[in-house]
């Protein structure tokens, strides 16, 4: 399901189907056309979605085709994945800018502290051989079954959240989940109102761990979102990229440094206060933002765009994350 925020132009209002073309857009004379997840990508493009139309989709399956299509003149997907579109010689989309990084965990339910994930276990996850799957992969093994992995991670959220007590579904125990930030905040939150003692809850932060498991990998963030762009759209419109990835950089300076304004931005443009408004729009609300960014931790993971980052965090991270965690096979 694809939703999106409609501009008003002049006293004029367009309705846009969701697959609209790049030439349809721009005789509207919008400046440009953006489909993304919905979630922490969100966040960092965050004044383009209150000021642009950007489409927002909830199943992330919808994204990949459009890599072959060339429809949009932005995309934003799974950096890993995105490597199988853009490394091609006809490729139509280029790596732009890393926008997310490892705000990946794995919860641990009436678990030890220290245990780790073991075979036979019932696990649960989200995007099979996405970054997530292959950062768990590389430092637990495979041994997550076929079955248990959903489409995308606000369906396995609505799914945690029917754990009862006994961290039971539907009667079967769970044993882990890998979840990603700010889901991983509303389900503590919804679990502790429905009655569930979250002190039982063990946190593995899949990006400390992958770190320590792979010494190698010199990068501060493990990679995750990223945006693409056009490529006949970018020759054609080079300064507009340019005031594009400009305003990005000030709206990921602003998520990490002033969540608070950010989320009054949000609270006063039309999407407004009220939570489920905001929850279609981003896939969260801005209180749950609010905590997961406050004080400076970034729980989003939004990777700073600032000059002095000790490694340039681009797509070579996304090279050398891809060389890890590839299978070696005889």
């Amino acid at each position: 399901m694809i939703t999106k925020k409609l501009l008003i132009l002049g006293a004029t209002i367009f309705a846009l189907s969701s697959c609209a073309s790049r030439e349809t857009i721009h005789n509207q004379t919008l400046d440009y056309t953006m489909l993304m997840p919905s979630g922490a990508p969100t966040l960092p493009l965050y004044y383009e979605i209150l000021k642009e139309e950007v489409e927002i989709t909830t199943t992330p399956t919808d994204i990949p085709v459009q890599f072959n299509t060339g429809e949009y003149d932005y995309l934003v997907f799974d950096s890993t994945k995105a490597t199988n579109f853009i490394n091609k010689d006809d490729a139509k989309y280029s790596f732009k800018m890393m926008l997310t990084g490892g705000n990946f965990h794995v919860l641990g339910f009436d678990k030890e502290k220290d245990l780790i994930p073991q075979e036979g276990e019932n696990i649960l996850s989200f995007q099979k051989d996405s970054t997530s799957d292959k950062a768990f992969k590389n430092v637990f093994g495979d041994i997550i079954p076929a079955t248990n992995y959903f489409d995308a991670i606000n369906v396995l959220q609505t799914h945690l959240t029917t754990m009862d007590e006994n961290f039971e579904i539907s009667g079967t125990k769970i044993d882990w989940a890998v979840v990603s930030e700010p889901q991983r905040t509303n389900l503590m939150n919804i679990w502790a109102k429905n009655g569930i003692d979250t002190s039982k809850i063990i946190d593995i932060d899949l990006q400390k761990a992958f770190k320590e498991h792979n010494p190698t990998y010199e990068f501060d963030y493990i990679p995750q979102a990223a945006l693409y762009v056009n490529k006949e759209y970018e020759t054609e419109h080079p300064e507009q990229v340019e005031k594009l990835i400009t305003r990005v950089q000030e709206s990921v300076t602003n998520v990490i440094e002033n969540p608070n304004d950010v989320a009054q931005a949000i609270e006063e443009s039309e999407i407004g206060t009220d939570t489920t408004a905001q929850t279609a729009q981003f896939g969260f609300t801005t209180e749950i933002m609010k905590e997961v960014q406050k004080d400076g931790k970034n729980g989003f993971g939004i990777v700073p765009s600032k000059d002095d980052l000790d490694l340039k965090f681009d797509d070579g991270a996304v090279k050398l994350f891809n060389t890890i965690t590839t299978p070696i096979t005889n």
